[in-house]
């Protein structure tokens, strides 16, 4: 599984947010309020971009139906259940940010572009360092070449395209090149997802869920401790019928590394958490319920 998803065409509210940041800047003498509340985050040699709060930003009857489809689908997908206060930024002639890692955010990542759909400006893809390049030597092969396309994901900000990733991996935005106006700009709201817990849909409720989970997880984190050279975070969904039973295992999500550079280990942690939630008995319940669970590995 890649630590990094890419959702094309993500949200219906796409077009109202970016019609709603066109009309802020459409009148180029306009002075309403909206005009005034950027700022110009600059740290010599890091980062360069203009940012607002984007709850603060965009009208509430738009911007929530954006901000609880993202937040639904990093619980159903990710298990958590929350993202940290997104901030809305546009970007244009010169403005990058270097590489960088962000620790301790949040064990996601998340940009959603509003960039117009036909860019004028080229730069602006966000920028990864493939996992395979952090253990380079590991994955050396001398018979091949390479080139920068080897060692480092480059990801269009097309209009409407979400991308999650392990914000852990190095990355950045390559500088904007073309363009000194906002409405020709990179535009992107972005945060973290944050608050790891369980997710149920179905007949059982959560407090069940956490009654039968609780022994489970406490066991497995007494086991898990001794193993203090894995790190990051594993989802996944069981599906239980109204019998109690797990009929179902699903990995959703996993950016697990051995710090012991441990391949077989990691096979080994993910056979066993998989055989002990596959024999998890739940309560019986009138219909079938789905759980997604997030463990993390610090």
């Amino acid at each position: 599984m890649k630590p990094i998803i890419i959702k094309n065409k993500f949200s219906a509210q796409g077009p109202a947010l970016r019609k709603q940041f066109e009309n802020n800047f459409g009148v180029h003498k306009d002075i309403r309020n909206e005009r005034f509340v950027w700022d110009y985050w600059y740290v010599k040699n890091q980062y360069q971009f203009l940012r607002t709060p984007a709850y603060h930003y965009f009208s509430p009857a738009i911007y929530q139906k954006f901000h609880s489809q993202i937040v639904q689908w990093g619980r159903e997908v990710l298990g958590c259940h929350d993202v940290s206060p997104p901030w809305l930024s546009y970007y244009v002639e010169g403005m990058e940010q270097k590489m960088h890692s962000d620790v301790p955010h949040g064990p996601w990542a998340w940009v959603y572009s509003l960039s117009p759909q036909k860019r004028k400006f080229t730069g602006g893809d966000t920028f990864i360092l493939k996992p395979e390049t952090l253990n380079y030597w590991q994955n050396f092969v001398d018979e091949k070449d390479r080139e920068q396309s080897s060692y480092i994901e480059h990801i269009e900000p097309d209009f409407n395209k979400l991308i999650v990733f392990d914000p852990r991996l190095p990355h950045g935005v390559t500088p904007v090149k073309g363009t000194s106006d906002p409405l020709e700009g990179r535009v992107v709201i972005h945060g973290w997802f944050v608050e790891p817990r369980p997710y149920v849909v179905g007949g059982l409720s959560t407090s069940q869920v956490q009654k039968t989970l609780q022994p489970v997880l406490l066991e497995m984190s007494e086991i898990l401790n001794q193993l203090n050279h894995f790190h990051g975070t594993m989802s996944l969904r069981i599906v239980i019928s109204a019998k109690g039973e797990v009929t179902q295992f699903k990995w959703l999500t996993d950016t697990i590394v051995s710090l012991s550079h441990s391949e077989i280990e990691k096979k080994q942690l993910q056979k066993w958490i998989q055989s002990r939630f596959s024999n998890i008995q739940f309560q019986k319940t009138a219909t079938a319920s789905k759980i997604t669970v997030p463990l993390l590995f610090r």
